[in-house]
């Protein structure tokens, strides 16, 4: 089970629809056309917006603190909503 989180804090389980995302699944979850995946520290894949600092989302404070604990520079952030998945979930 894949877990959506937003930037005002809302998390949602989400499942892929063949037990595995496809790339068109995370687009339509994350409303954006590239993704860019990131490990973070338990070993899952957080998947956010490639252009998601360019366009005009929030930051998602849950999400930036994941990216911290996982190694990210301390003055970098995440916008708009992530996806959170087992490597086993995605193709």
């Amino acid at each position: 089970m894949a877990v959506l989180i937003t930037p005002d804090g809302v998390t949602t389980n989400v499942y892929a629809k063949k037990n595995e995302f496809t790339l068109n699944e995370m687009y339509s979850l994350l409303s954006c056309s590239m993704v860019q995946a990131i490990t973070i520290e338990d070993g899952r894949v957080m998947w956010i917006d490639e252009e998601g600092k360019l366009k005009p989302h929030s930051v998602n404070p849950d999400a930036t603190k994941m990216l911290h604990a996982s190694g990210g520079m301390d003055d970098d952030y995440i916008a708009g909503p992530v996806l959170i998945t087992e490597y086993s979930e995605i193709q």
